[in-house]
């Protein structure tokens, strides 16, 4: 049981202003409530700082156009102007560079696939597309096509990221889409593209085949892109964000974003979660965005144990640097779930049977260092433990 003493951790003025305004509309209350909290701000600069380390500087900008506080001076505003311009610019590079690949990579090659977070879901649940960043384009795509994919993609002027040295080889590429489920690439945009086979770690939550099967299509930089029904979107945002502690505000906005939609329809997404088990993490993401649309709310104390454990882990992840969500990461019963009440022994036991048999795992480096024909790779399981101590001795002498 969670204990008052461990519950909340304080929650700064810039902080409360941050929570309210991660969202793309603010009613009558919240707009007033935002003004005092305004009011109190003493550092401005920090406010920025904040806003553009969270991903919200664009949506953060464009309320506080229209609150006008006036302890904002008129050089703060600007600056923010500034960056949400550029951040504008990186936006719509990504946007196109998703575009570019259902265009030259995807359709050419008949690649069933769809698109999830990031550029898709900007455009499909942002009235302003471009106020939403994207790190980079996720990608999900059969395990038996991403040989060829990949073979095109480099062709085609692609960089590879993870793993770094990747060869546009056949023997190269089915190696690595076989051992490895997500891989990087750099596009020729600038863009960072992450191609999944599978996007949790052992397959129990989401089955990749029957995503890619219910996808729908949507108009993305003048491309017809495959993307995740809102249900889907919904429930995966849902998981995916609570499995990194909510650390990026940007996420509280799709969460406001997708529910704003017409196309959104609670009982459809409890069903949806339901389906994939999640039906739990959906219900106190829920509670947590109709918490934090409350000017007034309180952060701990709300009769539901889970929803306090998920808001003191995610306030100090707000709050907190990259460093800090490691720390909390370390916490997980298993890295597809931050918290006991999400998942069930069975999901557990199994994480730790394929966490064991993981150090059989090869690597793309493996390959690299040793590279063997597809008859004898099978070597690489039995010999990874002594390989990974070997190189682990060389590092450190």
């Amino acid at each position: 049981m969670v204990t008052s003493s461990s519950r909340i951790p304080l929650l700064s003025q810039e902080i409360r202003l941050l929570l309210l305004l991660s969202r793309l509309e603010l009613d009558d209350v919240q707009a007033k409530a935002a003004q005092a909290l305004c009011d109190k701000v003493e550092d401005w600069e920090a406010v920025r700082h904040m806003a553009m380390d969270r991903f919200i500087l664009p949506i953060v900008y464009r309320h506080l156009r229209r609150l006008a506080p006036s302890s904002l001076s008129a050089e703060q505003l600007d600056l923010m102007k500034q960056q949400v311009m550029a951040q504008y610019q990186h936006n719509l590079n990504t946007i196109a560079s998703l575009a570019d690949i259902h265009r030259s990579l995807l359709a050419p090659l008949n690649i069933p696939y769809v698109t999830f977070k990031g550029p898709s879901l900007a455009v499909c649940y942002y009235d302003e597309p471009a106020m939403r960043f994207s790190r980079d384009i996720d990608v999900l795509v059969p395990r038996e096509r991403m040989p060829e994919l990949l073979a095109r993609a480099l062709s085609a002027g692609y960089k590879p990221l993870d793993p770094q040295g990747l060869a546009n080889d056949l023997v190269s590429l089915t190696f690595v889409a076989r051992h490895q489920k997500v891989i990087t690439l750099l596009s020729p945009r600038g863009v960072v593209v992450e191609f999944h086979s599978r996007i949790d770690n052992i397959g129990t939550v989401y089955d990749s085949r029957g995503l890619i099967q219910r996808a729908e299509s949507a108009r993305v930089g003048g491309a017809e892109v495959s993307v995740m029904p809102t249900d889907e979107l919904f429930v995966y945002i849902c998981w995916h964000h609570t499995k990194h502690y909510w650390s990026r505000l940007h996420w509280l906005v799709d969460l406001d974003a997708i529910q704003r939609h017409p196309s959104f329809d609670r009982s459809r997404a409890m069903a949806c979660a339901e389906r994939h088990g999640l039906s739990a993490t959906v219900e106190v993401c829920l509670k947590m965005a109709e918490l934090l649309g409350s000017p007034e709310f309180e952060p701990q104390g709300h009769h539901d144990e889970r929803l306090d454990e998920l808001l003191k882990l995610s306030f100090k992840a707000m709050q907190g640097d990259l460093e800090v969500e490691h720390q909390l990461a370390n916490r997980k019963p298993t890295p597809d779930f931050a918290f006991h009440w999400q998942t069930d022994l069975s999901h557990r036991l199994r994480w730790q049977l394929l966490g064991w048999l993981r150090i059989f795992r090869p690597s793309y480096a493996d390959y690299e260092e040793w590279p063997l024909p597809p008859r004898w790779q099978w070597l690489y399981r039995p010999l990874r433990p002594w390989r990974e101590s070997r190189r682990r001795w060389i590092e450190s002498r």
